[in-house]
This record gives C-alpha cells, sequence and structure tokens, in this order.
C-alpha cells in the first residue's frame, strides 16, 4: 500500500510540475521557518539545562519599597552568603560571585583583554564545571590562584598544560594558574575566561563587602536536594532586617530560581511578571501561522486541480475502491509530498543556519543524534502531511463516478467557499505579521529618537587603566591640542548606566518617613560639556574655587522632590549627614532605561569620590563635528599610549553602546521581519497557483468575452476582483487581532508610543498590491491569450 501511495504521489507530481513545485516549495518554507524556529526555542528554553543540578541553585535577590515602588534587585550584602550556609536550614552551599571584570592579561608577547570574576571557592561547587586540569577543591584556596576557562587557556599556552604557569593581570598582579576548566556553553548565565578568588576584592575595605548596608554582590545558593523553599524563604525574607535590628526595614530578601531566571526576569512592584518569555511565545506563534498559511497552500492548490484527478477517482470507485482507501491513498500521496519538502527544509535549514546565528547571536545547528530535534522535524512532516491532505482528501473522495464519467461538473459553491476562506485565513495571518513587524520597528524609532537629555554623537570613550589616571590633565590637554577634540570629561562610568543607588540623601521639607531611591554617581567639571547636558539652573562644578569639592549636580527629578518648581541652585541636602551643595540642576537625561523616565540623580564631583574609594573609570571624548575618525582615533591612541604603554588601547562609540540598548528589540524586529516576508511570499505562492487555476477555468468565459469586444483591461480587472476583495477581508480581520496583541505588547514599555492607525492602511496597500502584482501575472495572460486556441474545440 505505502509502495503504491509512493509511486502515485510521485507520479501526479511528475504530471503537474508546477503546481507540485509551487505546493513543496511552499510547505518547505513552512517547515523552514518552523525548524529554525523551534532551534531558537529550544536553545531559549533549555537555558543553564548544561547544570545537572540546575532545580537546587538560586540566586538571592532583594525586595525594596521607596516611596510606594517596590523594586526587585538582584544585590545583597557580602556577608549574607556565609550566613545564609550558616544559619539557614536547606541551604546546602552559598557563595558570592561580583558582576563581572575585564583585564589585561599579559603572557610573553600576548597582550589581551579577558572577561571573568572573582568568587568564592563554593561557587565552584555549587556550579560544577568540569576540571580538564588542576584540583577542583583547591582550585582556588590560595589567593594568588586563577582558574582559566579552556578556550583562555589554549589562548595563551596553546596545547601545554598551563598549571603552574604564570599570568601577569593589568601589569600588575601575578597569578598562577591553579586549574583549567571547560568552558560553559553558551545558553548558561555563567560565562567565564577566569575566575580569582573574592577574597581579593574583600580585602580593599574601600569596596565595604563586609557590611551589612551594602547591597552590591550577588549570592548564589544551592539548597539541599528536597529543601521546602518556602520554609527556606520565609527564614530567608527578614534575615537581614534582624541582623541590623531594624523593625522599620523597607527590604525583604528571597531566594530565586535558576530555572526562571532566563524567561522571567522582569518583575513589577515586586511580583514576577514575564521576561524573554513574551519573545517565545509570540515566535513559536509565529511559526504555527507561518505553517498554517503553508497547509492551506497545499490545500487550496490540491482541491483547485480536483477536476484533473475527478476521472481517476470516478474509475477508481467504479472497480470497487472505497472511500475510506481513497482518503487512506490522498492522506498518503500528501505525507510523500510533505516528505519531499521536509527534506528540501533541513537542506534550507542548513544552509541558513550562519546567516540566522548571526541574527539571533546563537551557536544553533541541527543535531541528527538529537532525539528531540529529530523527533519534532519528523513530527511536524507528519502532522503537516495529514494537516494539509485532509481537506483534499475528503473532497476528492467524494466526487460522484456517474456525473463525472458523464461529463458533468461538480457543483463549485461549497469547495469555492471553503476555498475562499482558506485564502481569507492565510492572508489574515500574513497581514498580522506585517502589522506587527511594523509596530516593533516603530516602537524601536520611537525609543530612540526621544529626547536622552545628552548628545550621543561624536563621543568616543576609552577605559582609563594603568598609569593613566597620575596624567589625565596633561592627557586631556593634549587630545584638544589635536584640533579634532572640543573637550574631554570624565566619569566612573558609562553616561548610559548608574549602578549606585541610595536612599541616605536628606533636605530640608523631607518627610522623615519617606524612603527615596536616588541613583548616585561621579563625574568631573567636564563631563556635562562633553555630553552636550542643558543645565536647567545654577552651573557646573568649578574645581578651582574653594570648597567646591562638596558641591554636586542634580537632575530635574531630584529637583522637584526638593521643591516644586526645581530652582534648587545653592541648596543644601545631605548624604550620610555630610552637607553638600547644589551647584546646578542638569536637564533630565536618560540612563541604566531607555523606555523610563529618569529618575532622581545626584552627580558629584570625583575629588569628593576619592573619599569613597572612587576612581575616574572612563575618558568620555568629545570630538568635532566633521572629522575623520579614523586619524582621530589613532591620535588619541597616540596620546594614551604615550602615558600609559603597557595597556592595549581600546575604545567604544556612546552612539554603539546605546544601540546594544535595543539588541533584544533589534533581534525581534529583524526576525519578525524575515518571517513575515517568507509568509508573505508562502501566501503570493499559492495565490499565484489559485490565480493560474481560476483563469483556467475561466478561459472560455474570458474567450467569449474577448471576442465580443472587452479590453484587456477589463478582462484583467474581472479576473482580478474575486481576489484583492479576498485580501480585502482579511485586512477587516486581520486589524482588530494585531490591534489588541499589538497594544498588550507595547504595555510592557514604561515609555512608548500610540498604536499608529496609519501602519494599519500602509499595511493594507502593500498586501493589496503584493496580491495585485502576484495574479496580475496569471490574469494578464489569460487576456492576452489568443481566444481561437480557446474555442476551436467548442
Amino acid at each position: 500500500m505505502i509502495k503504491n501511495f509512493i509511486k502515485s504521489a510521485f507520479r501526479n507530481l511528475w504530471k503537474t510540475k508546477g503546481y507540485s513545485f509551487l505546493n513543496i516549495f511552499g510547505l518547505a518554507l513552512g517547515i523552514t521557518v518552523t525548524a529554525l524556529i523551534f532551534l531558537w526555542v529550544q536553545d531559549e528554553l533549555s537555558y543553564n539545562d548544561y547544570f545537572s543540578n540546575k532545580k537546587d541553585i538560586y540566586v538571592a535577590k532583594s525586595k525594596q519599597t521607596y516611596d510606594g515602588n517596590i523594586n526587585v534587585f538582584g544585590a545583597t550584602p557580602g556577608p549574607f552568603a556565609k550566613a545564609l550556609k550558616k544559619d539557614i536550614p536547606g541551604i546546602l552551599n552559598s557563595g558570592r560571585i561580583d558582576w563581572g571584570n575585564t583585564k589585561l592579561f599579559t603572557v610573553g608577547d600576548k597582550k589581551i583583554y579577558q572577561s571573568g570574576n572573582y568568587v568564592d571557592p563554593e561557587i565552584l561547587s555549587i556550579l560544577n564545571p568540569e576540571f580538564l586540569a588542576g584540583d577542583a577543591k583547591t582550585a582556588l584556596d590560595n589567593p594568588s590562584s586563577i582558574v582559566l576557562s579552556e578556550s583562555t587557556a589554549k589562548r595563551f599556552f596553546n596545547d601545554d598544560n598551563p598549571v603552574g604557569k604564570t599570568i601577569k593581570f593589568d601589569n600588575n598582579q601575578v597569578y598562577t594558574v591553579s586549574a583549567v576548566t571547560k568552558d560553559f556553553p553558551k545558553n548558561t548565565n555563567f560565562r567565564y575566561d577566569w575566575l580569582l578568588n573574592f577574597k581579593i576584592l574583600e580585602a580593599n575595605k574601600d569596596f565595604g563587602y563586609d557590611f551589612w548596608g551594602n547591597n552590591s554582590i550577588q549570592t548564589i545558593v544551592q539548597l539541599e536536594p528536597n529543601a521546602d523553599l518556602n520554609a527556606v524563604n520565609a527564614k530567608v525574607k527578614n534575615y537581614i532586617a534582624e541582623i541590623n535590628n531594624d523593625k522599620e526595614a523597607n527590604s525583604e530578601n528571597f531566594l530565586y530560581p535558576m530555572e526562571r531566571w532566563r524567561m522571567y526576569d522582569r518583575f513589577e512592584q515586586g511580583i514576577e511578571k514575564d521576561g524573554r518569555i513574551k519573545n517565545v511565545r509570540l515566535f513559536t506563534s509565529i511559526a504555527w501561522l507561518v505553517l498554517l498559511i503553508a497547509c492551506i497552500n497545499f490545500m487550496n492548490l490540491s482541491t483547485a486541480r480536483s477536476e484533473k484527478r475527478a476521472k481517476e477517482v470516478s474509475m477508481r470507485k467504479i472497480v470497487g475502491a472505497k472511500k475510506g482507501s481513497l482518503i487512506m491513498q490522498f492522506l498518503g500521496e500528501s505525507i510523500v509530498f510533505a516528505f519531499v519538502a521536509g527534506i528540501l527544509a533541513i537542506g534550507m535549514v542548513k544552509l541558513g543556519l550562519p546567516t540566522f546565528n548571526t541574527m539571533v547571536n546563537k551557536e544553533l545547528a541541527i543535531d541528527f543524534g538529537n532525539w528531540q530535534q529529530i523527533g519534532f522535524i519528523s513530527a511536524i512532516i507528519l502532522v503537516v502531511g495529514i494537516i494539509s491532505g485532509s481537506y483534499p482528501a475528503f473532497f476528492l473522495s467524494s466526487f460522484d463516478p456517474l456525473t463525472t464519467l458523464k461529463g458533468g461538473k461538480r457543483k463549485a459553491g461549497s469547495s469555492n467557499l471553503i476555498r475562499k476562506g482558506l485564502v481569507i485565513t492565510q492572508f489574515t495571518a500574513a497581514i498580522i505579521l506585517m502589522i506587527c513587524t511594523s509596530v516593533i520597528y516603530l516602537q524601536i524609532q520611537f525609543a530612540k529618537n526621544r529626547d536622552l537629555g545628552f548628545d550621543r554623537s561624536q563621543v568616543i570613550m576609552t577605559n582609563i587603566l594603568g598609569d593613566m589616571s597620575k596624567h589625565i590633565p596633561v592627557i586631556k590637554q593634549e587630545l584638544k591640542a589635536t584640533g579634532n577634540v572640543e573637550t574631554v570629561g570624565l566619569s566612573r562610568g558609562s553616561v548610559l548606566q548608574v549602578g549606585s543607588n541610595t536612599s541616605s540623601f536628606e533636605w530640608d521639607g523631607k518627610d522623615p518617613k519617606s524612603s527615596i531611591l536616588i541613583g548616585f554617581s561621579f563625574v568631573d567639571e567636564d563631563f556635562v560639556d562633553a555630553l552636550s547636558m542643558k543645565i536647567m539652573d545654577g552651573r557646573t562644578f568649578r574645581p578651582n574655587l574653594l570648597g567646591d569639592s562638596s558641591s554636586v549636580l542634580i537632575n530635574e527629578s531630584m529637583a522637584k522632590l526638593i521643591q516644586p518648581d526645581g530652582r534648587v541652585a545653592g541648596k543644601l541636602i545631605k548624604f550620610q549627614g555630610e552637607a553638600l551643595t547644589v551647584a546646578g540642576v542638569v536637564k533630565n537625561y536618560v540612563y541604566n532605561s531607555i523606555y523610563d523616565e529618569a529618575e532622581p540623580l545626584v552627580l558629584a564631583p570625583l575629588a569628593l569620590g576619592k573619599a569613597y574609594g572612587v576612581e575616574a573609570g572612563i575618558l568620555n571624548i568629545k570630538t568635532k563635528p566633521g572629522v575623520d575618525f579614523p586619524k582621530v582615533l589613532k591620535e588619541i591612541e597616540g596620546i594614551v599610549k604615550k602615558y600609559n604603554p603597557d595597556f592595549p588601547f581600546n575604545y567604544t562609540f556612546l552612539d554603539d553602546d546605546f544601540n546594544n540598548y535595543f539588541s533584544s528589540e533589534m533581534m525581534l524586529q529583524k526576525l519578525a521581519s524575515l518571517f513575515s516576508i517568507l509568509a508573505i511570499i508562502i501566501s503570493c505562492l499559492g495565490l499565484l497557483g489559485l490565480a493560474a487555476f481560476s483563469a483556467e477555468q475561466r478561459a472560455r468565459e474570458v474567450s467569449i468575452r474577448k471576442v465580443l469586444g472587452a479590453s484587456v483591461g477589463r478582462l484583467v480587472r474581472m479576473l482580478n476582483t474575486e481576489f484583492i476583495i479576498l485580501v480585502g477581508i482579511s485586512c477587516l480581520i486581520a486589524y482588530p487581532i494585531a490591534w489588541w496583541f499589538m497594544q498588550d505588547w507595547l504595555k510592557g514599555y514604561n515609555y512608548h508610543m500610540d498604536m499608529p492607525w496609519m501602519i494599519f492602511l500602509m499595511v493594507a496597500g502593500l498586501a493589496i498590491v503584493i496580491a495585485l502584482f502576484t495574479i496580475s501575472t496569471q490574469a494578464l495572460r489569460a487576456a492576452t491569450s489568443n481566444p481561437t486556441k480557446t474555442l476551436r474545440n467548442e
């Protein structure tokens, strides 16, 4: 039976090569899209699966209430990890890990910047990396020991065993390699080039890692296999408040499972909302939509060609074939077609994966030894074959043999109605995708074009490393002397990020019971000019003015907290009891989140920061308009290396860093655009086939009209009208669905555009133009054909 199905399928494939190509290629595109999305979804949902004890690993989070807003942070005090293991039953292990550092490694002539972490030795026990060399139990016992990843070890020592060899760290300290671990896969939250003992950081008392009031470090916890999370969290909740004997604490802690880190990383008012799971759901929906469009293509093209097989079906029935066996035959043929399409799709996936991986920044691959992948693709092929062939099978097997063999035609009313319904469904799905893609793109542009409060163009940022800090005044002077640099400002970190916040600021009139979270950073007197910020009240710092080291700049949000009109230049505020003068008010600028309004912020002079162990970290170089950037970069590199010769020059453009904020949305938009285009192509393939068949069916009518004097244009309009009406109905159905879906998506951003009505009209126009172009090729061919060829047999 199966052999006959295959023979019959390939015989029909060869008879109708054009329609078969449209059918198979359309199905192959649908399966390709579904397979690519499946690989991406599988990678996302398997995040951190590398860790065999994933279900027992947690991160300690802090839930803090300020001015009625509940915020969730991943930072906790330094002593927390050790205390948890000691005092809370059910906790097997806990350790600290910093937020990551990039340091210069020097081995012989090789000087390369590498990223890694300072961790407690317990982190190795919790994450359990595979050790390729060295002793896992003692790898970080000695603070002068360093653990390397396999790729880092090969980068510096090739295939030699590096254990016992030394690495110079930031041209300063020397560490001995104690172990080498296998690289963690890309879909994990922990990836490093090197690991050092956290005690190295702890030894610097300026960092305050031994202070219970300093939330500055990550705490990773491993529970015992059968521990009750609710019971553990009940003890963790007020642990820090009890340690600090703070009965009115506005903060509580909880353990958050690794299983949810990747997918559910967004909180609102202290409650877990969603995160990347929204993208997973979105692309899963897109996959099914595109596959549905491909299946509808197959159904439509198969039923449209039904009359070509009517006599075959009738003859089979007359010689005794049952309806059930005919249904099985046509379903079998459909599955064979789907199998051929599946093979083509696998080839297309293999060819497209490099480009797709670049778009999603992953390392996806088809693994024929992975039963999940092969099982899923096989199931998709089978399901596509059954779904695509179901309606055509029942439709074809229902022909009346006597009517057919007498030359009569089956009434087309019901079949045409179903076929029209399928076309509408198909284009509705495609139009929804087009609208969604357009809204995503417009939202990204809306956020990018908002008033940032600073000018991100023409700004080059370079890290202050090694001996640079000793020569800052002369470096700034020489940079300006090149004639290509307007000004140079210093800051602790990037203008886009403020990593520190506090509720310790006080001012006259503040409610003593009110707790307000305020951002806190350090800059120099040229920072405002380097970023082209606007002073709304007062002035910037004046380093030569006596006592100005205790002056601060604040933003408008902070100024309005102090006084509703924001005119607060010259007023005093206090930080931990120390009086500070507000020198000026800077216009609100966007930091940390591009989608939120500017939170209250205090910018203190770097001279004041030195009392807290804070040094300048970034040189912000504002270049003049129209400069030759390759030339300017060489000039900057020459000056920087002149005073810091042992460190390779590194830099970033502020504009590029800003665009990186949109990496997730840009990926979303690119993928949605790609899949929308493919959905339109698949829809047009089906429309092309249906238009060709419609023109063939109406060939006699067209010929008679042409003989009677109908113009080519009128005939083309007649053949096109039916399909354009279907596309128009699709638009009307797609509008409310797309509106609801994207309105919900936009709610995920505090700063978002209003839903643009114009985009709905533009998408409708585009869909109609694409459909018109597709079907007009067939309509024009029919309208310009010689009527005598059609009518000579009448």
